[in-house]
């Protein structure tokens, strides 16, 4: 059962039932802009980078133990642990240089990816397979488009046929969603700061609180380049500010309180850029997990 008391905690910690993983990453050869997110899945460093392995168009279920089947690229938490339930105690994270902060990491459960969608098309792309997902219904779950190969610089806006958490199919997006043309790999493209930006997540129709699954995509305009739609569980967030200084999240004392990690939970970070973050700007922290 779920950790409900203080005397619970500490039995389980007496008990080993907690886990620390520390990870650590380093942004690629380009700068990242202001007011923008990016996926930190496909950086170097520890876990290793997320290159999007799949069938173009078709599903591909993440999770902890086996990653894409290809890459293990979400952090470590403790493996399953059925039939006690995960928390997330704590998290902290810091970045090395001046150029890396402010800004803001957000943790993910990726429940998994369509990849090799294209953005050199006008025309609908049928998403294939159903999803399997952590969260019943998809409850909870967003939506985010991640360029795993730079965009051009024709300008494009994104449309989504999509499944909600009722099972109603068809849904769509309630406004003109664009996105950022000669996107870097890595920018969630539908992010920034200019007009009918939206970020990190996709906004879903009024009403609507979850994903079980998406149709298809399509974008106004043929461009270049491709990138991969994301389904996940937003978990919690932590905010850099100051270089070179550890910034903690007790999840235990402070809201939301001690988030629940699902067995196979594939955990990623996203960063909201809230300065110019420079090119090979390294970053760096942990995960503490408990069970009982």
């Amino acid at each position: 059962m779920a950790i409900q008391s203080i005397d619970q905690l500490v039995t389980a910690i007496s008990a080993g039932k907690t886990t620390r993983y520390d990870w650590n990453k380093i942004t690629g050869g380009s700068a990242y802009t202001a007011g923008r997110w990016y996926d930190f899945s496909m950086l170097g460093g520890s876990p290793i980078a997320n290159a999007w392995a799949g069938t173009a168009l078709a599903w591909k279920t993440c999770d902890e133990a086996t990653g894409n089947g290809t890459q293990i690229f979400g952090m470590r938490h403790g493996g399953n642990v059925s039939t006690d339930i995960k928390h997330l105690l704590n998290m902290n994270a810091w970045s090395t240089a001046a150029t890396g902060v402010p800004g803001t990491l957000m943790l993910v459960d990726l429940q998994g990816y369509w990849p090799g969608i294209s953005n050199n098309t006008s025309s609908a792309q049928t998403l294939t397979g159903t999803p399997s997902l952590r969260y019943a219904n998809g409850a909870g779950c967003r939506l985010y488009w991640v360029q795993t190969s730079a965009a051009g610089a024709t300008a494009q806006n994104i449309a989504l046929s999509y499944t909600d958490q009722s099972a109603n199919t068809g849904n769509t997006l309630p406004v003109t969603v664009a996105m950022t043309a000669s996107g870097i790999a890595g920018h969630i493209s539908h992010s920034g700061v200019a007009a009918n930006n939206y970020g990190p997540f996709l906004p879903l129709a009024s009403g609507d609180s979850g994903v079980q699954n998406v149709a298809s995509v399509t974008f106004s305009a043929a461009n270049t380049g491709t990138g991969a739609l994301c389904l996940a569980r937003p978990i919690a967030q932590i905010t850099l500010s100051v270089a070179g200084l550890m910034t903690e999240k007790d999840l235990l004392n402070q809201i939301p309180s001690l988030p629940r990690i699902y067995d196979g939970a594939c955990l990623v970070w996203l960063w909201g850029a809230g300065a110019a973050t420079a090119a090979s700007t390294t970053f760096a922290g942990g995960l503490e997990t408990v069970w009982g």
